[in-house]
């Protein structure tokens, strides 16, 4: 009885410690997931914002912001519903030299991959990735000159062999993954006085256009003060005296919202990403995100996390 006894308690013991293990273990598991979506948010935004920060247009180059299916134009695959790529060009090369800087958001959602990809092109890409700035031989070569309607100043030359980093053996990849796990990406463009500048597509005045944002399209930023009818941001008709603006948005904000592995294994279905628009047409982030929450946990996925800077541009003041 005394051993039967003994032996009861022992195994009462047993069952105690094994619960208190295994939530210590949830606990862990939990704890790995958040310092692990941390680690890939912050790497992504840090290195955004380290790239972006010095970006530089002039009457030769842009900088866009442009729905993310214009990729697919050029043989990209998998782009994410909704998302933007965003693409400049900054000093960032040796001695200052110029490199083509881009991020865009993938989605494959038969693998589960969820990727913020970035694109890196060299001024000496031997595959003619590299936006081309100058002609010697033909001067009215009309491929080198900025678009204010479309991003192709930039995606010209690029073919889907630029876009395949699934291949070990693919020598003309300009592309590579920043982070894993980015379910959402936005990008915002702000002007000097800190309003959010509308999108061109949804400009009434403005050629069409499906850009959010383009550095060479007809349009005035406000320097100091508002304008009369109390806009900070105007966009302009073509007509034989506007020019292209050849400037850069003051600030930027980026959101994203990333999903640790035990979320992306559960093999939930993931919705797509929507863009809130205010009256101005401009990006409201703050909605999108919110929305973006609401459908997640609709679909059974609350273990997110959303992350949001904003990064002043060098050259954009």
């Amino acid at each position: 009885m005394e051993l039967l006894l003994a032996m009861t308690v022992l195994t009462i013991l047993l069952l105690l410690l094994m619960s208190a293990v295994a939530i210590i273990t949830d606990v862990w598991v939990e704890s790995e997931r958040t310092i692990q979506s941390n680690q890939r948010a912050r790497a992504s935004l840090e290195l955004f914002t380290r790239e972006i920060t010095p970006a530089v247009v002039d009457t030769r180059m842009q900088f866009i912001v442009a729905p993310g299916k214009n990729l697919e134009k050029v043989g990209a695959q998998n782009i994410a519903l909704n998302s933007p790529a965003v693409l400049w060009m900054a000093p960032l090369g040796k001695g200052g030299e110029l490199r083509c800087i881009g991020y865009y958001l993938y989605r494959n959602e038969k693998n589960n991959h969820y990727r913020l990809k970035r694109i890196y092109i060299r001024k000496d890409n031997e595959n003619g990735y590299f936006p081309k700035l100058i002609d010697l031989v033909n001067a009215r070569n009309l491929d080198i000159r900025t678009d204010p309607v479309s991003s192709g100043w930039f995606i010209y030359n690029w073919d889907s062999q630029a876009f395949d980093d699934t291949s070990t053996y693919n020598q003309k990849v300009i592309v590579s993954t920043v982070a894993d796990g980015v379910i959402a990406f936005w990008v915002q463009c702000l002007d000097l006085l800190g309003n959010p500048i509308p999108l061109v597509s949804e400009s009434q005045y403005h050629p069409h256009s499906d850009l959010l944002f383009n550095s060479a399209a007809y349009f005035h930023m406000a320097t100091s003060t508002p304008f009369d009818n109390g806009d900070s941001f105007v966009f302009l008709a073509k007509t034989p005296f506007v020019m292209k603006a050849h400037r850069l948005p003051a600030e930027m904000e980026i959101s994203i919202i990333t999903v640790g592995d035990v979320v992306l294994k559960r093999g939930l279905s993931m919705p797509q990403m929507e863009n809130v628009l205010r009256k101005n047409g401009s990006l409201d982030i703050e909605g999108s995100v919110k929305l973006h929450i609401k459908k997640l946990e609709e679909s059974g996925i609350t273990e997110v996390e959303v992350y949001t800077t904003r990064v002043k541009l060098t050259n954009g003041a």
